[in-house]
């Protein structure tokens, strides 16, 4: 399990290394992140992508982060992360 603490600068680094046909929404719980200039929970990743996006965590406890896409949520593509005070 990743642990962080509140208001820590966190950088999260994502790859969809999958097939051409393959897509990924991920999706922050309790927390945002902010790529591109802009504060969001979700994150699409096209394929074959790469993204890096900043969060400060501000909500502590036990929580995930999940692809948002039906088959890939079902099939277990679902982390945790803990945000400590």
């Amino acid at each position: 399990m990743l642990t962080m603490r509140k208001g820590e600068h966190v950088r999260w680094y994502l790859l969809s290394n999958t097939n051409e046909d393959d897509v990924h929404m991920a999706h922050w719980h309790g927390n945002t992140v902010t790529w591109n200039n802009m504060r969001m929970d979700t994150l699409f990743l096209g394929p074959m992508a790469m993204a890096s996006a900043d969060m400060i965590p501000d909500s502590e406890g036990h929580v995930a982060l999940s692809c948002h896409l039906t088959d890939h949520y079902a099939g277990g593509m679902i982390a945790r992360y803990q945000v400590l005070p």
